[in-house]
């Protein structure tokens, strides 16, 4: 049954992926999916403090982003109208319950840096000027996952540092 449902995670992120990277968007239902499915796989091992602590930890990002952009542009900026998609959100919201919270700020940091060089990486190939953030992130998750498969802890959950 764990194998079904690592599938259906690797083809919503494979999906995600494709989309986020060649129209700079993605399908609502995708990370529904994703959450409904890592929802009941982690069920055992969900804290619910952890779950807030990191939709917190979210919120104060965006806060900050908007904040910044805001102060930057001298009036109140809505920072989904240009510089971050809402799928964005909704996707990593939506990768919560795969991780603990102290993992999932290692994700989110590490993922953020992934997220650039992959870009910079990238640029000069696409006529597009956004990052595509869930896309890139959605295949560090594929890549993180892989081991995870053949080791015996869950490297979700169980402390990196």
């Amino acid at each position: 049954m764990i194998y079904i449902l690592v599938s259906i995670l690797f083809i919503s992120f494979g999906i995600m992926l494709y989309q986020d990277v060649k129209y700079r968007h993605i399908h609502i239902g995708l990370p529904i999916l994703v959450f409904a499915v890592s929802m009941y796989m982690n069920k055992d091992v969900i804290v619910l403090f952890d779950s807030l602590k990191s939709l917190l930890f979210i919120g104060i990002n965006f806060i900050s982003i908007a904040a910044y952009f805001s102060i930057k542009q001298s009036k109140i900026q809505n920072p989904f109208k240009q510089y971050i998609g809402i799928g964005d959100l909704v996707f990593l919201i939506a990768v919560i319950p795969l991780f603990s919270f102290r993992n999932y700020m290692l994700f989110f940091i590490s993922g953020m840096i992934l997220s650039l060089i992959l870009y910079a990486i990238f640029q000069n190939k696409s006529e597009q000027n956004t990052i595509p953030l869930a896309g890139y992130l959605s295949l560090y998750i594929i890549i993180v996952m892989i081991p995870n498969l053949f080791l015996s802890t869950n490297i979700f959950y169980d402390f990196f540092i």
